[in-house]
């Protein structure tokens, strides 16, 4: 063991953290794959009461030593100081997959479930832990406390479950199942719901429970706006049909109702909502808004329908009529009721807005810093220009890497690069990448005053005005733009689309699951030619993004429905032409987020 190491254990061992942590540290600075410091400096954190920061180091183990049991029950006790439950669970169960004697995990397991209230499954952890370790005080200790909380419930849903099951018995299996939910025993409550369904299919209670827990198992309940996900569309789909059952023969059963209706929206959104299922929901979505006027989930169904009828008009009209039943406050707390807010498809909006000249007059005024060198003598005029746009925290942290990867595949390309506020440091940089030589680059920015706006407003107008500032710059260059995320890494030249872009003015990765008006055209790499009717295209679509802009309502995700319901009024009245690319199969880019 280095010296070092061996004084930083000493020293963490006595109880001196604050002098052991730096030394952990610079082990780890000279020797970063140091299992021993990895381990301690893992361990210390956790102590100190900072889990989140030791769930780095303990994957960081696993990942050298990728069948140790010890690190994965370690990981998983990390994630579950840190609020990362489900995840801890998983952790444990690939632990005892690999040593089903391991006490330890056995007991992490234990309290993991016990944290989520899952009684049944963390009192049997902690039994299967004394049979490993007899000896084990925690093991002992927490199955007595768990006891003196939940015994007599646990000893209940024992009854009625071991009653239900006698062959001849006439108990209630749909009340078994109920009390073995309560204790957190989702699999014999589901077995147990199963059982009452088969002596009667239109059982009420057995539906609505069956339903619950199919959700919960399936992942829909999961999802998460900006988080990966997984779901099972089969299971989803059964529990809908459950639901539905339940609602048939209790119409009132509002908790039925509503975990149908949210089991549809959920499905939608993550690209997996059959027609069939769809059209169902949407039907008991407006059965549910007479009772329930203000519910946002049923409304988004109905849009969600009325959207994939390709009736956006109506889509449009539907969300704004339902918005005036809210107040701006309310409308800021609904993520997707502010989505909804900002679609507008009529003629009688898209006539009103002002031309798109008078949207950059009453923005920040674009500078232009850095003009891209010109290029090689005869290079076509139909070379793409990159363009990406952002703030200066979106910058410092992203661009360099998006900088580097057009550098290695698309060396002499010409990038136009734009900066909201840009810091000193930022000029700087795009200075630098001015000299480098590897890439023709461009440089503008904006200093826009922002005093009194919510925050939701200013992420917003980072992530849309960037589409004004493209026209700018596509008008200044006259070549075609590739609109790009600055969050995004280029995996193959894009100079290589110009010849799919040939006989097209606009070009869009387009989600093909459905997904909604402000999901479809993902607006993560976009083409816009340097034809009439590319030039056509943004300027209507700067003009809509300005009126959203203008006012006090605007919300995440404005430049996706922008997108989408220019694309469309347009294909209704000025046809443009466009070419799409699949979001899910598209080599060029990788893109940040869930799919």
């Amino acid at each position: 063991m280095e010296p070092a190491l061996d004084d930083a254990i000493r020293l963490h061992k006595s109880g001196n953290h604050a002098g052991a942590e730096p030394l952990y540290r610079a082990v780890l600075d000279r020797d970063p794959a140091n299992r021993g410091a990895l381990q301690m400096l893992a361990m210390l954190l956790v102590q100190t009461g900072r889990p989140a920061e030791a769930v780095g180091h303990f994957q960081t183990i696993l990942r050298l030593e990728p069948g140790g049991v010890a690190g994965y029950s370690n990981l998983a006790a990390a994630l579950r100081l840190a609020g990362q439950g489900a995840e801890a669970i998983a952790c444990l169960h690939r632990a005892l997959a690999l040593d089903p004697a391991h006490a330890a995990s056995w007991f992490n397991l234990g309290n993991g479930l016990k944290q989520l209230e899952k009684a049944a499954g963390a009192a049997r952890s902690y039994q299967r832990t004394l049979a490993v370790e007899p000896g084990h005080a925690g093991a002992a200790g927490n199955r007595k406390t768990l006891r003196d909380q939940w015994g007599p419930r646990l000893d209940e849903a024992e009854r009625q479950a071991t009653a239900a099951r006698h062959p001849s018995a006439d108990a209630d299996a749909s009340a078994a199942a109920e009390a073995l939910q309560a204790v957190g025993d989702a699999a014999a409550a589901e077995t147990m719901a199963r059982a009452a369904l088969d002596r009667d299919d239109r059982n009420h209670r057995a539906n609505r429970l069956l339903g619950r827990l199919l959700l919960e198992r399936s992942g829909a309940m999961d999802v998460r706006s900006g988080k990966p996900f997984a779901v099972n569309r089969s299971l989803v789909e059964e529990a809908i049909g459950a639901l539905r059952r339940a609602v048939a023969v209790r119409p009132d059963d509002d908790e039925a109702d509503w975990l149908h209706v949210a089991a549809v929206a959920t499905l939608v959104q993550v690209g997996m909502a059959s027609e069939a299922v769809l059209r169902d929901g949407a039907r008991a979505a407006w059965v549910r808004l007479r009772r329930h006027p203000k519910d946002t989930v049923a409304a988004s169904v109905i849009g969600f329908h009325v959207y994939r009828r390709d009736r956006l008009v109506l889509a449009s009209w539907l969300s704004q009529r339902f918005r005036r039943r809210f107040t701006a406050a309310e409308v800021a707390r609904e993520h997707e009721l502010g989505l909804w807010t900002m679609l507008r498809a009529d003629d009688a909006f898209f006539r009103a807005l002002p031309p798109v000249d008078a949207v950059l007059e009453s923005m920040a005024p674009l500078e232009w810093r850095i003009e891209p060198a010109p290029g090689p003598a005869g290079e076509p005029a139909t070379e793409p220009a990159v363009f990406f746009c952002c703030d200066d925290v979106y910058f410092r942290r992203f661009a360099p890497a998006l900088l580097e990867s057009l550098a290695e595949r698309m060396p002499g390309a010409t990038v136009a690069v734009h900066v909201v506020a840009p810091s000193p440091e930022t000029e700087q940089a795009m200075a630098h990448w001015r000299t480098d030589g590897r890439l023709r680059v461009g440089f503008s920015l904006d200093r826009p005053e922002m005093s009194g706006w919510a925050d939701v407003k200013r992420v917003t107008y980072y992530a849309s005005a960037r589409f004004i500032r493209a026209l700018q710059w596509l008008r200044r260059l006259d070549r075609p733009l590739m609109v790009i995320d600055t969050d995004a890494r280029v995996a193959q030249d894009l100079r290589a689309l110009s010849v799919e872009m040939a006989g097209h003015d606009v070009g869009f990765l387009v989600d093909g699951r459905r997904r909604g008006p402000s999901r479809e055209i993902t607006v993560c790499f976009n083409v816009y030619n340097n034809t009439p009717g590319g030039d056509r295209f943004l300027s209507l679509l700067g003009a809509y993004i300005g009126h959203f802009l203008a006012g006090a309502e605007v919300y995440w995700m404005l430049d996706q429905m922008a997108h989408y319901a220019v694309l469309d009024w347009l294909n209704r009245h000025e046809p443009i032409r466009v070419r799409r690319f699949d979001f899910l199969n598209f080599p060029y880019c990788h893109f940040v987020g869930a799919k």
